[in-house]
């Protein structure tokens, strides 16, 4: 097995943990949904997936990680208390994304296609 192999491995091994990290900050986040490190948090976590997932080959979790990732950096960058939407209503519109996120993480089971 080759280094590169061996680092996808490490990586596939590392998907549920990241999955429970993930899910674990969204359930604080349900309970403090005005906690603007929390959702920081939460970008963190997603972003680092965001570009991760796809230099291992796991094409379609960073397919899902990149767009939470946006909406949330969007969300952050927003300091216009009238135009920002509530955080509420973010974690509304971000509850399908990130379920979907988790499952991926959950279920992956190797690598789509290998990296450029």
């Amino acid at each position: 097995m080759d280094k590169l192999e061996e680092l996808r491995l490490r990586y596939l091994h590392s998907l549920p943990q990241k999955a429970a990290d993930v899910r674990a900050q969204w359930q604080r986040l349900q309970r403090q949904p005005d906690e603007r490190a929390l959702i920081v948090e939460l970008h963190q976590q997603v972003h680092r997936l965001s570009g991760s997932a796809p230099a291992y080959g796991f094409d379609a979790i960073g397919a899902l990680a990149r767009p939470i990732d946006q909406r949330l950096a969007e969300w952050l960058r927003n300091e216009d208390p009238e135009i920002r939407i509530a955080a509420a209503a973010l974690l509304s519109a971000l509850a399908g994304p990130v379920d979907a996120l988790t499952d991926a993480l959950t279920s992956a089971t190797e690598p789509e296609s290998p990296p450029d």
